[in-house]
């Protein structure tokens, strides 16, 4: 049974971000509408001061707004909000293209995943992804597939399909291009089923500019990731960051020790109450680590038991 012949056995809605894209929202819509007729299409503005609203409601896209600035507070009116059997997230670019939605559609539509993610690296090139973004997105991946024992392909990508199930249990705190990142790890903590399917990419039309701040944006990405491990995989974090604190003290105490050992004397005083400091406060952090992991296990258990008894 397939998305084509059984499309109204569920509600699909296409939901696309938007801001400043009065050169491509019109053709972004159409295109979808050609791939999906009859499937809900939503766009929501955030705060717009281009024609892109006035575009959009004259493509027949139902237009909604959030007044509050960053992409992560248009996909948590779009998780809050908008009731739906499975949604399709694609920027309003027309980077995408929306022939591919089929292929990530299908698997979410046959109940075999929860989310599937269009990758795009495979195919990127310096026009359709600047060389800064595509090394970026590269550094963020590996410190990802380590920290997290994972092997995703392309961790930032705005192409996603996502059932019901997915976007009921899945909490967004982020505001900004780091929403992306927060989606993928949210859904390794709940152990939510994620699929990675390559697509093509296409540079931006002409006249139309990235929203994306290389620096800015790299750097809230990289802080979304500590903050994670850090919620959520304490025992890696907590640990990491006692053994650098404890490694650097040790190694400020032993040229302490060898100089009383040579001289009997600590000449050296503040640099003696700096290693022990370091020392304790390494192993004050590995405990907090013990502590954090202890109370998110027994979150885990309440929140399973508390399932099953609904």
């Amino acid at each position: 049974m397939t998305q084509a012949n059984n499309i109204t056995t569920k509600k699909i809605t296409i939901v696309i971000p938007c801001y400043n894209e009065e050169k491509t929202i019109s053709k972004v819509i159409n295109d979808f509408k050609k791939e999906l007729p009859n499937v809900e299409i939503i766009v929501i503005d955030n705060n717009s001061n281009d024609n892109s609203v006035k575009l959009a409601k004259e493509s027949n896209a139902i237009v909604m707004t959030e007044e509050k600035q960053g992409k992560g507070y248009v996909v948590q009116k779009m998780f809050d909000e908008i009731d739906s059997d499975i949604y399709i997230m694609v920027d309003g670019d027309d980077t995408y293209f929306a022939d591919d939605v089929h292929k990530l559609l299908q698997p979410v539509f046959d109940g075999k995943i929860d989310m599937s993610v269009g990758t795009r690296l495979e195919q990127a090139t310096k026009k359709t992804l600047r060389p800064l973004h595509q090394f970026g997105n590269r550094v963020i991946l590996e410190i990802i597939n380590i920290f997290f024992r994972c092997n995703f392909k392309d961790i930032l990508s705005g192409y996603r399909v996502m059932n019901k199930k997915f976007v009921k249990n899945i909490p967004i705190l982020a505001n900004g291009f780091e929403v992306e990142t927060v989606l993928t790890l949210q859904a390794l903590e709940k152990n939510l089923s994620i699929k990675e399917i390559p697509i093509k990419y296409k540079e931006r039309p002409e006249g139309s500019h990235s929203k994306l701040k290389s620096f800015r944006d790299g750097s809230k990405i990289l802080y979304t990731i500590l903050s994670i491990l850090r919620d959520y995989r304490p025992m890696t974090f907590f640990p990491l960051l006692a053994g650098i604190m404890i490694f650097i003290g040790f190694i400020i105490g032993v040229v302490i020790i060898i100089e009383y050992y040579q001289t009997g004397f600590v000449s050296r005083l503040p640099s003696a109450v700096l290693s022990v400091s370091l020392i304790i406060l390494g192993a004050i952090t590995f405990i907090t680590g013990l502590v954090v992991d202890t109370i998110n296990r027994r979150f885990k258990e309440l929140q399973q038991l508390n399932q099953r008894s609904k």
